[in-house]
């Protein structure tokens, strides 16, 4: 697996990331219900993790999904794997999301374009 390359953000003492996972056909709507009722604890570890912004888009079509994340250049995100949380978390989706090696297979993004507005 190509490993995140983190790119500076918006926000001072921030960077961003964006992957791409591949949900299984015909599980939108178990998607969106799972997200809509994140689990308060598995909220907390994403926020105590640095976790500033978490966005998911689907593109139906090829039923890809686009993550972006902005966390705090300081962050502990690499330590979430070892959270009880975090595990249980992902085998609560494992059935709607494509596996490799009982992970969600994750598709690394490379940023190619940035507009930034400046500060005024």
């Amino acid at each position: 697996m190509t490993p995140f390359v983190p790119r500076p953000d918006l926000r001072h003492g921030s960077e961003s990331l964006a992957f791409c996972l591949r949900l299984r056909a015909g599980c939108e709507a178990e998607y969106r219900r799972r997200h809509d009722a994140l689990w308060p604890e598995m909220r907390d570890a994403l926020l105590g993790a640095g976790v500033l912004q978490y966005e998911i888009y689907l593109e139906p079509e090829s039923m890809l999904l686009f993550a972006f994340v902005v966390r705090r250049s300081g962050h502990s995100m690499d330590t979430l794997p070892e959270q009880p949380t975090w595990r249980r978390w992902q085998q609560h989706m494992s059935d709607l999301i494509l596996q490799e090696d009982g992970l969600p297979l994750r598709l690394p993004l490379r940023r190619m374009f940035r507009l930034h507005a400046e500060s005024i």
